[in-house]
């Protein structure tokens, strides 16, 4: 390395009034291509190349830790590159984000050298290493060829080393071009194919491992290619993934769905929910809820019948993001799924901050043989145990065996979906399923499950309810919190008495049960990890369901802000001998619960 950098160092470089960046002090662009064209004109250097340091994630550092200490981190770097440029006669340019180019000696040691002194720069800074750099190089063989695709060459070999940790700089080969280009063969037969609606959905259904009813079912995209028929999904998925435009086939399927659910609900068919994938590109591109939202209007379809599943390798790349869009969901009524639950390697954090109502999780979580068989089991029972203690529904996927089955309904993991009932299959076979095959109400049985685990439910002999005056005038001598008056037709429900160790502001106001429950929520009078149980019991067609068909009297306990501090409260829904339109009034009760209760 010495023999190459003392030969060199001899003839400076030429100099024609270059341009510098103003935030590195390196050459901008156009400058570095013009500078390292007099060189290889006037040089004629052998054995030399170009090379590109890309820092990964750079994006999601400047999120971290500001704009400030990226520019710093950017500066640091330069300033280093500028050294080794002025000592050694290389030349360095910088071309924006987080791009810099050297032109030097094609020497591997120098090049492994420049990578580790960059990630001690990064490292040292903000004591971070997993922003690590990626470096490219691209020996030149032909002086005579533009920089400009030097340059490219570089970024290219480059770009194959993102998310590979094990390995960060690699060397150009003519076969990474025709691998981009077929790339962008696919991405333009993609595109075709979207125009002339060579893309499909196939529907896959879930189930109830106990009875075999269908619950829900998940569109997965198809692709039908005129020439090679069925395309699999992971010939054109990853392509479309790393160009960005995973969104663009989202956006068609969603819309294609919806179009389904809103076909089916016209022609008086079989209708269930059914399941869309939203991925991290989907949520850093566009607005999701908003977006799914507007086909819900365009459509004239209720938020029950289209579930969102998310990745948790999503929230691992964009927690707070991710977040964020998951309560705007459920704030427009959508009910949503972490897939893949295991797949990344903090599943239990990720599962700790997410708001998720469904847990799916793929068979392959534990692959079990006669070695690891009971503690693969014991893995399962544990995870499925858990997310009942955490209130979530769990879905079983990729089951295929009746083993596999039996072992689920034994750990009470109720839902299913998988080729031991149903493969994904076209949308009219799964209308014709659909028309011949039971169904049972998602909604209802998350709700079934929620009171479980969450409340409980008295029902009383009808006959020995007292009328409401006499309920009333019992409730009244007993420590009442609050007294309402609830309309189970409608929904108005109207505050009439409430203790003033209440600090909501809800007496005499009349408003809609779902705009009381969901303010208690908001003011955080609702304990956090009772308020998906709250809200689900609390819903109109719920207590509709209970209190007028059932005819019972219900009872529900909810740690409930009392004087500032959670406290367990009853709430009762009190009949009077008739529940129904015409005598459609309820009152509710809150108080205390006792330790008994």
């Amino acid at each position: 390395m010495k023999t190459t950098t003392d030969k060199i160092s001899s003839a400076a470089p030429a100099s024609a009034t270059p341009s510098l960046d103003p935030l590195t002090g390196l050459l901008s662009r156009k400058s570095f291509l013009d500078q390292v064209r007099i060189r290889l004109d006037q040089e004629a250097p052998t054995d030399w190349c170009i090379a590109t340091i890309d820092l990964e994630h750079f994006k999601l550092f400047n999120d971290w830790y500001g704009q400030e200490a990226g520019d710093r981190l950017l500066k640091n770097i330069a300033d280093y590159l500028k050294r080794i440029q002025d000592c050694y006669h290389y030349t360095v340019g910088y071309f924006g984000n987080d791009d810099f180019f050297l032109f030097l000696p094609n020497d591997s040691g120098l090049v492994r050298l420049i990578f580790q002194t960059v990630c001690d720069y990064i490292q040292n800074q903000e004591q971070m290493e997993g922003f690590l750099p990626i470096v490219g190089v691209y020996p030149i063989a032909d002086p005579t060829r533009s920089v400009s695709t030097m340059c490219n060459y570089a970024q290219i070999a480059a770009s194959t080393l993102k998310g590979k940790f094990s390995q960060r700089i690699c060397y150009f080969e003519s076969s990474m071009v025709e691998s981009l280009e077929k790339k962008q063969r696919v991405l333009h037969e993609i595109n075709g194919g979207i125009q002339n609606g060579e893309f499909v959905f196939y529907l896959q259904p879930k189930c109830d491992s106990r009875t075999g009813k269908i619950i829900s079912m998940e569109a997965l995209v198809r692709w039908i290619h005129p020439q090679r028929g069925l395309v699999p999904p992971n010939e054109f998925i990853p392509v479309l993934e790393k160009s960005g435009l995973i969104t663009r086939l989202d956006m068609y399927i969603w819309n294609s769905v919806c179009q389904t659910l809103h076909r089916w609900q016209e022609e008086h068919k079989p209708v269930v929910p059914i399941s869309i994938n939203v991925s991290i590109i989907d949520i850093e591109n566009i607005d999701v809820p908003r977006y799914l939202s507007s086909l819900l209007d365009q459509y004239q379809l209720n938020p029950k019948f289209l579930m969102v599943e998310i990745t948790e390798t999503a929230f691992a790349e964009n927690n707070a993001a991710v977040k964020r869009t998951i309560d705007r969901l459920h704030q427009a009524g959508f009910t949503v799924l972490m897939d893949d639950f295991g797949s990344g390697y903090s599943s239990l954090n990720m599962l700790k901050d997410a708001n998720i109502d469904i847990l799916k999780l793929d068979m392959k979580f534990v692959e079990m043989n006669e070695e690891n068989h009971n503690k693969g089991i014991q893995i399962m029972d544990s995870v499925i145990s858990m997310a009942h203690r955490l209130n979530l529904l769990i879905v079983a996927e990729g089951v295929e065996t009746s083993e596999q089955v039996s072992m689920l309904q034994s750990m009470n993991c109720l839902c299913v979906q998988g080729y031991y009932f149903y493969k994904p299959m076209p949308v009219a076979a799964a209308e014709q399923l659909l028309a011949k095959t039971p169904t049972e109400d998602y909604h209802e049985l998350r709700i079934n499950f929620v009171q479980k685990h969450h409340c409980e439910e008295y029902l009383v002999d009808y006959e020995t309810i007292p009328s409401v005056s006499e309920s009333i005038t019992h409730i009244l001598e007993e420590n009442t919190l609050e007294l309402a008056r609830f309309n189970v037709i409608n929904g108005e429900y109207v505050t009439v008495k409430k203790s003033p160790y209440l600090t909501d502001d809800s007496a005499g106001t009349v408003q809609h049960i779902r705009d009381y429950s969901q303010r208690m929520v908001d003011q955080g009078l609702i304990h956090p990890n009772d308020t998906e149980g709250y809200l689900l019991f609390m819903q109109l067609g719920h207590l509709q369901h209970l209190l007028l068909h059932k005819q019972t009297t219900v009872s529900y306990i909810v740690r409930r802000k009392v004087d500032g501090i959670y406290t367990r409260i009853l709430i009762e829904f009190i009949t009077g001998l008739t529940c129904s339109e015409s005598n459609p009034y309820v009152v509710v009760v809150r108080r205390i619960a006792d330790d008994s209760e």
